[in-house]
């Protein structure tokens, strides 16, 4: 049985007519872009910022420092106790200024016991940036760039479902209704809370000529169903389900 007809354009735009598999695209490019976005500013909040390191190892200039407090904290890496090492130093211009750093070294703790000359790297623009000499200013380090890589895919996808939702609109508000016949259905190799997506191909003449079309769904109409699909007239190849 044929569903009804569309109502005439401009007509109201409905989600569900976004395929499953951009729906699925959305969905997973925005966990992904939230969960490593999340992640990244955790790990440069807790640890400090990645960029402090490329810039010490690209302008900064390394002098000697005395150490005060060394504490351990919670953290670990590769199952070794960070301590944090706090210490003082003078710049260039004879400026003592304050920092702290992290270690993992057990040798470089031990020897922090006592009297000691420290080697510390600095940055003269801005001298608050520093860290021990061999070490990371931020605990993390270049691991965050893992999180933000998953970020900026999660990003993309988001931008690419965006940009299909935004096609998949226009064609639904302004197309021209047609009759359609659904040619075959298959199963896809996307899962949306444990269904899969099903892929379904369809038909429709128009004024030049028969068009194929193909959606996903995750209730699809069986071969042989007659559906409306909406497309623009000068270009009926792109054209969705109504």
């Amino acid at each position: 049985m044929l569903p009804d007809m569309p109502p005439p354009a401009p007509r109201p735009f409905r989600f569900r007519a976004v395929g499953g598999a951009v729906r699925f695209v959305l969905l997973f490019g925005g966990i992904l872009m939230t969960v490593g976005t999340i992640i990244a500013v955790v790990f440069t909040a807790v640890g400090g910022p990645f960029w402090d390191d490329l810039l010490l190892d690209r302008r900064g200039v390394t002098t000697r420092g005395a150490a005060g407090l060394i504490e351990p904290t919670s953290g670990r890496i590769n199952r070794r106790p960070v301590h944090r090492v706090h210490y003082t130093f003078a710049d260039a211009g004879g400026v003592e200024h304050a920092g702290s750093s992290q270690t993992t070294d057990p040798d470089r703790i031990a020897r922090l016991w006592g009297p000691f000359d420290l080697p510390i790297d600095y940055d003269p623009r801005a001298p608050e940036r520093s860290r021990l000499s061999g070490e990371s200013s931020s605990l993390f380090g270049m691991l965050v760039l893992i999180p933000l890589a998953f970020a900026a895919v999660g990003a993309i996808l988001v931008a690419s479902g965006v940009g299909r939702v935004r096609a998949v609109r226009a064609i639904y508000i302004h197309g021209l209704p047609a009759r359609a016949d659904v040619t075959g259905v298959t199963p896809g190799v996307l899962r949306v809370n444990r269904r899969r997506v099903m892929h379904v191909d369809y038909a429709f003449d128009t004024l030049t000529g028969r068009i194929n079309g193909s959606t996903t769904s995750l209730n699809p109409p069986p071969v042989g169903a007659a559906i409306w699909v909406l497309h623009l007239a000068a270009e009926p190849q792109r054209n969705v389900p109504a």
